[in-house]
C-alpha cells in the first residue's frame, strides 16, 4: 500500500510503502476497527435500546500504553464512536462520527498529486534559510541530559545537533528544509505516525518529520520506539529553554 504525505509549502511529497493502516489499530479507519473486533476472540459485546457496543483489545505498536477500545454502532450498524483506553482505564483517544456515507464518490482529480499540490504556499519556505531558535524537547528520559550542542552551516541553510547522554542517550537534529523548484517526491522508510502538526516516518531507531519548514530527526541506538515518540511529540514549535 502507498501512503503519500503532501507538503505544498516545500513543493515536496513524501511516499511511504507501508501496510501501516492495516497492521495497527486506527480509531478513525473502519477496516482496522472491524479487524480488531474479528481478531479479538475474547471481545465483549452489549446491546442497548439504541446501540451496539463492543470492547476489544488494540494494537498500537508505537504506543503500548493503549490497551483496549470501546466501539459504538447505532442500530443501522453505522459507527458512532470509538474510545481508546490506557491500562488505567483512562480515555486517551475519543473519535466521534456524526455522519457515515458508504456510497460517497470522488472525482479522479481528488486523488491527483498535481492537483493537490497546486495550491502551494511559499511563505513558510521563504523563511527557512536560518533557524531563528533552537527547539528543545520538553520530555527527556530519566537520568539523561543534554551534553553538547553544535550548529553546522549547510549550503542552503543551517543544522543544529543536540546530543543527550545518560541512561537513554539520543540525538536530536533540526535543520532548515528548502523549497523545491520542481515538484519532488521523496521515498520514506518506516511507518507514518502523527507527530504534532505533521506526519513522521518512524523506524526502529529513528523518527523524522517536517514542521513549519524545519526538518527534525530523533535517533537512538538504545531507546524503544515509544520512548523516541515521547521525545518527538514533546518538541514544540515554540522555543523552550534547556
Amino acid at each position: 500500500m502507498c501512503v503519500i504525505v503532501l507538503t505544498p509549502s516545500l513543493n515536496k511529497s513524501f511516499k511511504f510503502q507501508s501496510e501501516w493502516p492495516y497492521n495497527n489499530s486506527q480509531s478513525y479507519l473502519l477496516q482496522p476497527i472491524l479487524k480488531d473486533i474479528e481478531n479479538d476472540k475474547e471481545h465483549t459485546y452489549k446491546e442497548t435500546k439504541e446501540e451496539y457496543v463492543f470492547t476489544t483489545t488494540v494494537n498500537y505498536s508505537s504506543n503500548p500504553e493503549l490497551v483496549k477500545q470501546q466501539i459504538t454502532f447505532d442500530k443501522k450498524l453505522n459507527i458512532k464512536k470509538v474510545i481508546v483506553y490506557n491500562k488505567d482505564d483512562q480515555a486517551m483517544i475519543t473519535m466521534k462520527f456524526d455522519e457515515v456515507d458508504m456510497e460517497s464518490t470522488f472525482k479522479d482529480s481528488y486523488f491527483s498529486l498535481k492537483t493537490n499540490m497546486s495550491g502551494k504556499n511559499t511563505e513558510t519556505s521563504e523563511a527557512t534559510g536560518k533557524l531563528e531558535d533552537i527547539i528543545y524537547p520538553m520530555y527527556i528520559p530519566d537520568n539523561t541530559t543534554l551534553t553538547s550542542q553544535d550548529k553546522v552551516d549547510k549550503e542552503d541553510g543551517e543544522r543544529i545537533i543536540l546530543t543527550f547522554d545518560g541512561d537513554n542517550p539520543f540525538m536530536l537534529v533540526q535543520e532548515t528544509s528548502s523549497y523545491s523548484d520542481t515538484m519532488e517526491t521523496i521515498p520514506m522508510y518506516g511507518d507514518p505516525e502523527i507527530v504534532a502538526d505533521s506526519v513522521a516516518a518512524v523506524s526502529d531507531s529513528s523518527i523524522t518529520w517536517i514542521s513549519n519548514g524545519v526538518e527534525y530527526y530523533v535517533v537512538s541506538e538504545t531507546m524503544k520506539t515509544d520512548e523516541l515518540l515521547n521525545v518527538a511529540r514533546s518538541i514544540s514549535a515554540l522555543p523552550v529553554g534547556k
